[in-house]
């Protein structure tokens, strides 16, 4: 902590003796996924298997932040979508109710209340002016929260406010049962990401500059990559776009990020938008999500140490990544 609180390169330095060692817990929200928990707790097992345990490090600290700051997003939606079964989905309650949500939480950017036919009502925030009277039934969240009128975390559709974001939605029902609709509020991951990742990560938003040798990315299971350091590559399909045909190794890597909730592994691909190298990058990645709906989220070091250490004897291997590259 002091390394990063100097700002300076974690990775310039190394363990010289272990003073003490001791096991903890960690505790869990009730409502977290079973699957963020496996995944919390593999990527604590890679640690242990003397991996790249401060890359490790800074991937579970990043997954703990993320996914609580989702079971914080989602408890305050859901308390909204209770005042409005009182003060219902139209007119100026209505309103009151949107505009406190988005008062009170920086990560929303809309909220709007919804009829039962999937047209919007009542809308508050960035966008609103062009989004009352839309329908908005054909979009696949709003369609499966108004059949099953149960809460839905979406992926990243484009919006009729005019820009890209992540919906939760949360069905409302007046104060006898009777199904009125919902609220759906808008997140926009690559925001909420990047004031999260940037701390630990140490990397410039506003130019999106790396400090220390990690980069971050986010991908739906669908392949759609929902944040990069590389503004540019947010939005594409990683088996789609012609920008990754090129690297079969991501693209199987893809593939075993989509079916293990927490695994790593190593891929080839250029450095920047820019920088078209291709480097070797050492890949940790685990998830957070809401609602059956997961994220993965990736933590990557160029892998010019760890390469080296690949070809190192069976015993060098087992020192740590910075031992081996000194020696």
């Amino acid at each position: 902590m002091l390394i990063q609180e100097a700002a300076a390169t974690v990775s310039n330095y190394e363990i010289a003796y272990v003073l003490a060692q001791n096991d903890a817990d960690f505790a869990f929200n009730k409502e977290t996924p079973d699957s963020v928990v496996r995944s919390f707790q593999e990527a604590l097992d890679s640690i242990r298997e003397e991996k790249d345990a401060n890359g490790v490090f800074m991937l579970l600290q990043i997954q703990a932040d993320l996914q609580g700051s989702l079971n914080d997003l989602d408890s305050d939606i859901a308390n909204a979508a209770q005042n409005l079964s009182t003060a219902g989905l139209e007119g100026d309650a209505a309103r009151r109710v949107l505009g406190e949500l988005i008062g009170t939480n920086s990560n929303i950017s809309n909220a709007v209340t919804i009829g039962k036919d999937g047209k919007i009502i009542v809308a508050e925030g960035r966008g609103s002016e062009r989004a009352e009277g839309a329908d908005i039934s054909n979009q696949e969240h709003i369609a499966r929260l108004l059949q099953t009128k149960i809460p839905v975390f979406s992926r990243k559709p484009p919006l009729v406010q005019g820009y890209n974001g992540t919906s939760i939605a949360y069905p409302g029902f007046s104060p006898h049962g009777e199904f009125l609709g919902g609220i759906s509020a808008i997140i926009e991951p690559d925001k909420l990401l990047d004031a999260i990742v940037a701390p630990h990560l140490y990397y410039d938003v506003s130019n999106r500059s790396n400090i220390t040798d990690y980069s971050f990315w986010s991908m739906h299971l669908d392949g759609l990559i929902a944040h990069d350091r590389d503004e540019s590559q947010i939005g594409k399909y990683l088996f789609e776009d012609p920008l990754y045909a090129p690297y079969p190794g991501l693209l199987a890597l893809g593939e075993r990020i989509i079916v293990d909730s927490c695994r790593d592994g190593s891929y080839s691909f250029q450095v920047t938008e820019e920088d078209k190298k291709a480097v070797t990058k050492d890949t940790y990645w685990t998830t957070a999500g809401l609602h059956g709906r997961e994220w993965r989220v990736v933590i990557t070091k160029t892998a010019a140490v760890i390469s080296y250490v690949r070809n190192c004897s069976s015993w060098a291997c087992r020192c740590t990544w910075q031992k081996c590259w000194d020696s």
